[in-house]
């Protein structure tokens, strides 16, 4: 399984900024399920999931893991950027 994190604007998916892997979505599902029940939206490893608003709500459930992941890197930038993110999944 590999959950593909692109760059997404203008409803179109860009460049690939970030794979997450097995061991990395097993690592940080604690934070995509603190996530989904604050949004209601589920970063499923084989489904897409298009996360724009939500963002810094994403990034602040993945810091509060304190686990050392380039992940949170990509998202913060995203964010600072203004842009969103699309995972998509196998």
């Amino acid at each position: 399984m590999a959950l593909d994190v692109h760059a997404y604007r203008g409803g179109r998916m860009g460049r690939l900024l970030y794979q997450i892997d097995d061991k990395t979505y097993g690592v940080l599902q604690p934070a995509f399920d603190r996530f989904r029940q604050r949004t209601g939206s589920f970063v499923d490893p084989y489904g897409d999931l298009i996360v724009d608003s939500q963002l810094s709500v994403l990034i602040s459930e993945i810091a509060e893991l304190k686990v050392k992941t380039d992940l949170l890197t990509v998202l913060e930038a995203r964010r600072d950027e203004g842009g969103a993110i699309v995972f998509v999944g196998d």
